[in-house]
């Protein structure tokens, strides 16, 4: 399920079976890095959308959460929502190295996709979505 009008029109009756939110979470400084964050959210969409479709019916795809300079207040803040929500697990899908009481971070690759070939940039894009799919997996097997 995805953050649009259609879907939010059902979840609050489906919650108990779309138990997982998945907050997709990057940087927007504009630095010396921000071609790098780019490429970072490029990929976090990328590979948030191919999980949409495969574990569809699972998961809810939240609209994107982004900081500046490392401020976490309102990925925080939007943790607690989600769960005051109903939801059961909370993924946040992410480049930064974090950790946040009432959520489960999941750390991408960062991979250079700017200059790839399609074949190549698809094929790498598929085994992280793999990877993640595992992760997610492992997420709802925790007691």
């Amino acid at each position: 399920m995805l953050y649009n009008h259609q879907d939010l029109k059902v979840l609050k009756d489906e919650i108990e079976f779309v138990d997982t939110a998945v907050i997709p979470f990057g940087s927007a400084d504009m630095d010396d890095g921000a071609k790098s964050n780019a490429s970072d959210m490029e990929m976090i969409q990328t590979v948030t959308i191919q999980l949409e479709k495969q574990l569809k019916g699972r998961l809810f795809i939240t609209p994107a959460v982004m900081t500046v300079e490392q401020i976490t207040s309102v990925l925080e803040s939007y943790i607690e929502q989600l769960k005051s929500y109903g939801f059961k697990k909370i993924i946040v899908l992410t480049h930064h190295d974090l950790e946040l009481e009432d959520a489960h971070f999941i750390v991408l690759n960062r991979i250079p996709l700017e200059d790839m070939s399609l074949e190549m940039k698809m094929s790498l894009i598929n085994d992280e979505v793999k990877d993640v799919m595992k992760r997610i997996i492992a997420i709802w097997n925790l007691k």
